[in-house]
């Protein structure tokens, strides 16, 4: 059986180097709401090698981990594969949203086209005439608000 102290050591080895990465991630503008995600996601590693040591350790025996007591550098760098494989499947799902999401309102602006140029030439004429005012605010369009009306 594994000892707790070196549960505690592993699993807060892995949530600090957990949590430092995605600090750093925060600061990648481009990555900040992937940083914020798994800087809360880190905290979980770190809660459990406080609270549930002893439940833990029968885990790790499952994994025939050495028993030495200090596993804060195994940690450490298993903190770091998990925050890449967390890195590449999220953005492999979030990839596979926004073409989905693409393509979805492609085909309902599609849909929407083909149904309007099924109609007649007046339709057509119509549809050119709002366009152009579509560009232009609409004067009329706070007719109905009565602001400070002291009548």
């Amino acid at each position: 059986m594994i000892s707790i102290e070196a549960t505690q050591t592993f699993f807060s080895g892995l949530g600090i180097a957990f949590c430092i990465l995605s600090f750093i991630a925060v600061f990648i503008p481009s990555k900040t709401k992937f940083g914020i995600i798994s800087l809360c996601l880190g905290n979980v590693p770190l809660w459990s090698a406080i609270v549930m040591p002893k439940s833990l350790a029968p885990v790790m025996d499952l994994f025939h981990v050495n028993q030495s007591s200090n596993l804060f550098v195994p940690g450490c760098i298993a903190g770091a594969v998990c925050l890449v494989l967390w890195y590449f499947v999220t953005s492999k799902i979030i990839v596979y949203i926004r073409q989905k999401f693409k393509s979805d309102s492609k085909d309902k602006t599609e849909e929407s086209d083909s149904s309007e140029s099924s109609g007649k030439d007046e339709e057509s004429s119509e549809k050119t005439v709002s366009d152009s005012k579509s560009e232009s605010a609409n004067p009329h369009l706070f007719d109905n608000l009565k602001v400070n009306d002291k009548e």
